[in-house]
């Protein structure tokens, strides 16, 4: 399990860099956005016709990471769910992962201050690698271990428009790494911001979080945003109650700006810098038998720079173009990161005939990277630089068979990567709509997790024992078959339900080498392990009054893993199935007179298999008042039923001796104020 190895060296990195880069670039087209506040806010009239969307209303949201252009929620044929910006506003969190965990499907655990494992129907760790993130079109994935540095992943909660995500495979449309999920954050356009933004929080977890947007219109054909952002939390406690000094803080500036060029062109360029600094605790078990915690820093910072086109030819036939540069830096005790990522993608849209609605596009991305050790380190790598690239195309046939009751889905993605060189990612999808009130859909996919540059060409000493990657290690690959029913049984209730079945092959394995001398004991990655999960995703939203809506869901999932009869690993099979069996919530939002808002959140995860982590419920609470249209004052607590509670441990498994030492998440209150002007 690649897991194991990236606890094992990725646990304690992190690095700050100079942002001379990009900065100089972005402060100077923050400086031609600036002029003139407009007096009245969209988010508020937002906020307001989402409240009052129907249940109906609610299936017929447009979402696009289901085929890659915009459509009506209930003709998604994937397991898709949506957090709204209604979700988002009533959630009383001020984390993007904490937002997450609505989503069912979805394991969400924190594992210290600053870092989270999270993924989609299993395989979680903190470097789960089978979940795809994207924010306005900007992979998040980082090609070092093929997952996502959570604890970078942030931005001003109030301006995100929605957050899509697709439980099951989507690399048909997005390529490698979207093998369980894709996560795609949507931000809102700056002409929807219009003025300014003031919001204050603080409370026992996390004593001071300020973000000021400003937001306006050079002329009625340009608009902009910029913001800063500041943050400082506290650091949590150990399972024994001791203090872990994980205290995390940071700042994060960002702009963008909407141009309208003609009636068919669009034009966006959006950009951040970030930095921040998180304490952590590295746990080895030398010297035996209690081992040692080695307390660390980590400080990253970079920034990113995305310029879009879009193109609408007609109402049938769109067009888009889109760059971007993401720089991010890492850096503590273990390793130093720097990483220039360069990434260039088209799409286009357009009808055949009246029954083919065909997507195409075609994308090439690079990254170099520059990787040191300290000399006390027991990591390395066999190379200092690196440079990984990725060319891609793909296309997908809508195909109409009966009207629109009856749709057949056909796509392929095609990429040429570094490491397995080709690999081919089909899917074929149906999708049936008897009458207005019923939905059902099927899928059949191919996905893989192509390799990274840990898994072929770390090396790590402790001791005795010596770890390398493989230049030859392969891609994991999935085949994944799915089927899902949407319906609104009444109307003022429906359910959204999908299961699915995942067979797996070529996962990670670690495997004892022949030592080359007695007390020496050799390891090297390979492909070894295969097997299977499958499971059942429940969704229910329920409108009981206008004033009042409850939102269910059930997750539940079995991971059957095996290692060849070729394998001497003999505990990847049992730490990479750590996802709990059973995840229920209930949510409820409830509009009180007075502009008064009443939320409650309720969630239940079930116990992780092969690890000490129990089954715990967790209970969130807000309560918002709205004086005025332009002033709110919310009240959060979070974890009310626990003083504190773990909800994960890292493994470091068979060639892990380094882990990341986890702490517990703890009971809090925040106090929110958002002044809109």
């Amino acid at each position: 399990m690649q897991s194991s190895l990236i606890n094992t060296i990725c646990t304690t990195w992190s690095h700050r860099i100079t942002l001379f880069k990009i900065q100089a670039v972005l402060i100077s087209l923050i400086l031609t956005c600036l002029p003139v506040f407009a007096d009245d806010s969209n988010d508020t009239h937002e906020l307001e016709r989402l409240k009052s969307l129907s249940i109906d209303d609610l299936l017929e949201l447009t979402v696009t990471s289901a085929t890659r252009k915009a459509q009506p929620l209930s003709n998604a044929a994937s397991a898709i769910y949506v957090i709204t910006q209604e979700d988002i506003h009533r959630s009383g969190v001020s984390q993007l992962p904490e937002l997450l965990r609505m989503v069912p499907g979805l394991h969400v655990a924190k594992i210290d201050s600053s870092k989270w494992a999270i993924s989609a129907r299993g395989f979680n760790g903190r470097y789960a690698n089978k979940l795809l993130v994207l924010m306005d079109g900007r992979s998040l994935y980082t090609p070092l271990y093929s997952g996502v540095y959570w604890d970078v992943q942030d931005t001003v909660l109030e301006d995100i428009q929605r957050i899509e995500v697709i439980r099951g495979p989507g690399a048909t449309l997005w390529g490698a790494n979207a093998v369980n999920g894709v996560i795609n954050i949507i931000t809102k356009s700056s002409m929807n911001t219009d003025g300014g933004l003031l919001s204050v929080s603080g409370g026992n977890e996390e004593p001071g979080t300020t973000t000021i947007r400003l937001s306006g219109n050079t002329d009625t054909d340009n608009h902009y945003r910029v913001y800063l952002k500041t943050f400082r939390r506290n650091g949590a406690v150990f399972f024994d109650g001791g203090e872990a000094e994980d205290h995390w803080d940071g700042e994060r500036l960002g702009f963008r700006r909407d141009s309208i060029i003609s009636e068919a062109d669009h034009f966006t360029i959006q950009g951040d810098l970030y930095n921040s600094t998180a304490g952590q605790n590295n746990f080895s078990p030398f010297p035996p038998p209690s081992g040692s915690i080695e307390k660390d820093t980590v400080e990253t910072s970079g920034g990113n720079l995305i310029a879009r086109w879009t193109r609408r030819h007609s109402t049938d036939s769109n067009m888009s173009l889109q760059f971007y540069y993401d720089r991010t830096n890492r850096k503590n005790a273990t390793l130093r990161e720097g990483r220039d990522t360069f990434d260039l993608d088209f799409q286009n849209d357009f009808l055949i005939g009246e029954r083919h609605a065909i997507v195409w596009g075609a994308g090439y991305r690079t990254s170099r990277d520059e990787i040191r050790s300290p000399s006390t380190s027991v990591v390395t790598l066999g190379h200092t630089t690196n440079r990984d690239k990725i060319i891609s195309a793909f296309i997908q046939d809508d195909i109409e068979l009966a009207g629109d009751r009856l749709n057949l889905i056909l796509g392929a993605k095609f990429e040429r990567n570094d490491y397995t060189g080709s690999e081919l990612q089909p899917n074929i999808r149906m999708i049936w709509t008897p009458d207005k009130f019923s939905t059902y859909w099927a899928a059949v996919s191919r996905a893989v997790r192509t390799p990274s540059r840990i898994e072929t060409d770390v090396n790590i000493q402790i001791g005795p024992i010596f770890v390398s990657g493989n230049s030859e290690f392969d891609a994991e690959k999935l085949f994944a078959y799915e089927f899902g029913y949407r319906t609104q049984a009444i109307p003022n209730l429906s359910f959204d339900i999908a299961t699915f079945y995942n067979q797996y092959d070529d996962l990670t394995t670690f495997e004892m080498l022949p030592p080359p001398f007695p007390g020496i004991t050799l390891i090297s990655l390979d492909n070894r392990m295969s097997g299977k999960s499958y499971g059942l995703e429940l969704v229910a939203n329920w409108t009981v009054t206008d004033h009042w809506q409850i939102k269910m869901s059930h997750a539940w999932l079995k991971v059957d893993l095996q290692n060849d009869s070729t394998s001497n690993d003999t505990t990847s099979a049992e730490t990479t199935d750590i996802t709990p069996e059973h995840q229920l919530q209930l949510r409820s939002q409830l509009d009180l007179p007075h502009q008064i808002e009443f939320d409650t959140s309720l969630y239940y995860v079930d116990k992780i298999p092969n690890s000490d982590i129990t089954g715990y419920t967790r209970l969130d609470m807000r309560l918002g008042w709205r004086p005025n249209p332009s002033l709110e004052v919310a009240l959060s607590l979070q974890n009310l039923l626990d003083d504190e509670h773990p909800e994960f441990i890292e493994f470091s498994g068979f060639a892990g001796p380094i882990g990341l030492k986890s702490t517990q998440v703890e009971r809090s209150a925040l106090l929110q104020l958002e002044w809109k002007f």
